[in-house]
C-alpha cells in the first residue's frame, strides 16, 4: 500500500511546540486516540473527523491542513 503524504503535519508539529505539550497531551485535547495521531503521522487511513477535531482545537480550518 502506498503511503500518502497529504496532511501538513507540520501545523500540529507547531502547536505542540507552543504549547508546550506532549503528542498524548495533545491527543487528550482533540479527543483522539494517540494512535489515530500516529496513522495522521506516518500517512495512513485515518477518520477524518479526527482532523476536524484537532483543527477546532488549533482553531484552524480543515483545509490549512492541506496547502
Amino acid at each position: 500500500m502506498k503511503k500518502f503524504d497529504v496532511v501538513n503535519i507540520t501545523l500540529i508539529d507547531n502547536f505542540i511546540i507552543s504549547h508546550k505539550i506532549t503528542k498524548k497531551q495533545f491527543c487528550k485535547l482533540c479527543k483522539i486516540n494517540y494512535s489515530t495521531l500516529r496513522k495522521i503521522y506516518n500517512g495512513k487511513n485515518f477518520i477524518i473527523n479526527s482532523l476536524i477535531k484537532i483543527a477546532r482545537v488549533m482553531e484552524i480550518k480543515v483545509s490549512n491542513f492541506f496547502e
